[in-house]
């Protein structure tokens, strides 16, 4: 259906391009959703690499939320044709982006290609979104399923340690793509959730829009099928550890928990 349609596309042409980018869950569709009530901000209605055939999705690779076991897959294999395939992409996804001058995309394998995209949609900001590796690695872990999607050997759980590989490695991508992008700010879930009102002040700031409504950050919002205000939810991640799995993500995460003040 996406090959099909791409010729009635739009060539989508804001004047802001957003992504949002970080580990499986860091904050990053909190966050997505709250940008998304912005008047000055669209969003697409699921992850934009599902409404593209042309940028690469883990699971495509019989890996469900863990790219960073198909890293080298996920960057589109431009060859020259960089521009080409974002322009395949922005017609696509036109379908289903609103009329407004802000697009936002949030896209977690995006953590994986952001020179890619820094390069074909202009002007992009990026923000990163890191939580503490210990909980993100519990909820990776609880989430997904990789038996549903071939991967059989781990039953219906990742051992613990893989989810840990996972988040460290989107950090060290990150810190490592850095200078190649024009704009980029790094949130921490643990400085949004404790002060919303501030740290949104600083995102916004930083996309040069006006500031969110108060009473934005006050709601309920309903994330993952759930209803909820914005709060820290690391205690009762972290509380679902045995000390042996801390000790396994410490064993293949230790220097980036370290650098963030984790552990």
């Amino acid at each position: 259906m996406q090959k099909l349609a791409t010729p009635f596309g739009r060539n989508l042409n804001p004047d802001k391009w957003v992504f949002i980018v970080g580990c499986y869950n860091s904050g990053t569709t909190l966050l997505s959703t709250i940008l998304g009530n912005h008047p000055d901000i669209a969003v697409l209605p699921y992850e934009g690499v599902v409404l593209t055939d042309g940028l690469p999705r883990p699971e495509s690779f019989g890996w469900n939320r863990m790219w960073c076991k198909c890293q080298k897959e996920m960057v589109p294999a431009a060859n020259g044709r960089g521009e080409r395939i974002a322009r395949r992409i922005r017609r696509q996804w036109s379908f289903l982006f609103g009329d407004r001058p802000v697009l936002l995309e949030k896209s977690i394998a995006n953590t994986a290609r952001t020179p890619f995209l820094n390069r074909h949609f202009r002007p992009a900001y990026f923000i990163y979104m890191i939580r503490n590796g210990y909980a993100a690695a519990e909820g990776i872990r609880n989430r997904a399923k990789p038996r549903k999607w071939g991967r059989d050997e781990f039953g219906e759980k990742y051992p613990i340690e893989l989810c840990a590989e996972q988040w460290a490695v989107s950090d060290r991508v990150m810190a490592a793509d850095a200078k190649q992008l024009d704009r980029l700010m790094t949130v921490s879930y643990e400085s949004f959730t404790e002060n919303p009102a501030k740290a949104m002040q600083k995102i916004t700031g930083f996309l040069e829009i006006a500031p969110m409504a108060e009473e934005m950050l006050t709601r309920s919002w309903r994330i993952h099928g759930y209803d909820s205000p914005i709060k820290d939810m690391n205690a009762e991640s972290i509380a679902r550890l045995s000390p042996e799995e801390m000790d396994r993500i410490e064993a293949v995460a230790g220097d980036v928990l370290e650098k963030y003040g984790y552990i």
